[in-house]
């Protein structure tokens, strides 16, 4: 026996599992990264950011897109599999673009105000953007993938 399928756009569901999945595996990621750094690398200079960029990015795109499918998924909502594979495309296109953009911003104000005044901005402006950007990217793909209604119209 198989469940109706939940008649509803799935916006909601795709954001809220794309934001749960994404934060918390973007911040084991960079844990993973950082005590790899710490075990095996304890004489790094500038080598020890890269585990923990390719730590966080890799967290935050499995977590994106497993939370997004298990979320969809769990309501029986149409269209999953769609949404999670546009979803997988566009995450990292996404992602760096949030990085060039967060990293001109960041040396923009850097320039222009106090060191102490760019850590406070940076400190509250870096969640703050990734929460918006998994919500843009989530938003977008389950808009690209919708199911239509049965007059051809999107519901």
């Amino acid at each position: 026996m198989t469940l109706p399928r939940n008649r509803k756009t799935g916006y909601f569901a795709a954001i809220i599992g794309s934001l749960i999945g994404a934060v918390l595996l973007l911040n084991i990621g960079g844990y993973l990264g950082m005590s790899y750094v710490e075990n095996f690398m304890p004489n790094a200079e500038f080598d020890d950011v890269i585990p923990a960029l390719v730590g966080q990015f890799i967290g935050w795109w499995t977590g994106e897109i497993l939370g997004c499918w298990l979320s969809l998924q769990w309501q029986n909502h149409q269209d999953a599999k769609k949404t999670v594979i546009c979803l997988a495309i566009l995450t990292p296109l996404g992602i760096t673009i949030w990085a060039v953009s967060y990293l001109f911003l960041f040396n923009w104000a850097s320039d222009h105000w106090s060191s102490i005044q760019v850590d406070r901005l940076h400190n509250q402006l870096r969640p703050i953007s990734v929460i918006f950007t998994i919500i843009a990217l989530a938003f977008l793909a389950r808009f690209r993938t919708k199911p239509k209604s049965k007059n051809g119209y999107f519901s």
